[in-house]
């Protein structure tokens, strides 16, 4: 496998998780934020498939992951949550984002939290509730660039994921990249990272993103 961008700490893939995931070899923390299948446009993914391909899907892609990774934490979608839980397994916790401004509205509900499913035991103090993050789903309070992702992982998210749930000498592995988010965070706490990206347009962005500088972040 030929890596569309390398460096020191970090590797992309241009290429569909399912041919890279089972080519892989040796233990990663897992960190991802999977298409939800809400009819985004992604370009070169369907993201309005039937439930049940959708399911399909899901349930290979986590199970090599499982296979790759000892420790996980997945940004679960609201509407397959469960779904992925019961294919996560039992063991996983919800750790649950809350946020004070009024989100989108859904079935009724003014949304105001999302959750992420894990296994990983936490490296600090850390509590299942994180409240306040910049997360997409503040709206106008969100003030990343998104780089043009609809479905956009936040930095804020990520750095929180990485300094509380994963081990500073452990690969970081992300089958679903997007513009690397992961990838750049990864590089920026000095850890080493492996992302897969199915769009050349978002790896393009993503290497854009990763020969920058590294800048010392505040912790």
């Amino acid at each position: 496998m030929k890596p569309y961008y390398q460096d020191e700490y970090v590797v992309l893939y241009n290429d569909d998780c399912r041919n890279v995931l089972p080519n892989l070899k040796g233990s990663y923390f897992g960190w991802t934020d999977p298409p939800y299948n809400t009819n985004k446009n992604y370009g070169v993914w369907n993201d309005n498939l039937p439930n049940y391909e959708y399911l399909i899907f899901c349930d290979y892609w986590i199970s090599q992951y499982k296979s790759l990774c000892s420790e996980i934490c997945v940004f679960a979608p609201h509407k397959y949550f469960l779904d992925y839980w019961q294919m996560l397994g039992r063991e996983y916790k919800p750790i649950i984002l809350t946020w004070s401004p009024e989100g989108a509205i859904r079935n009724g509900f003014i949304n105001q939290y999302a959750g992420l499913l894990t296994n990983a035991k936490p490296k600090k103090r850390t509590k299942d509730v994180w409240h306040n993050l910049q997360l997409p789903g503040l709206g106008w309070f969100f003030k990343e660039e998104k780089y043009g992702h609809p479905g956009y992982t936040s930095q804020h998210l990520t750095n929180q994921v990485l300094l509380n749930l994963a081990e500073e000498s452990t690969v970081i592995l992300d089958p679903f990249a997007g513009t690397g988010t992961t990838l750049k965070c990864a590089k920026d706490f000095n850890r080493k990272a492996i992302g897969i990206e199915i769009s050349e347009q978002y790896c393009e962005i993503a290497a854009k993103r990763l020969s920058q500088q590294v800048l010392p972040l505040f912790q």
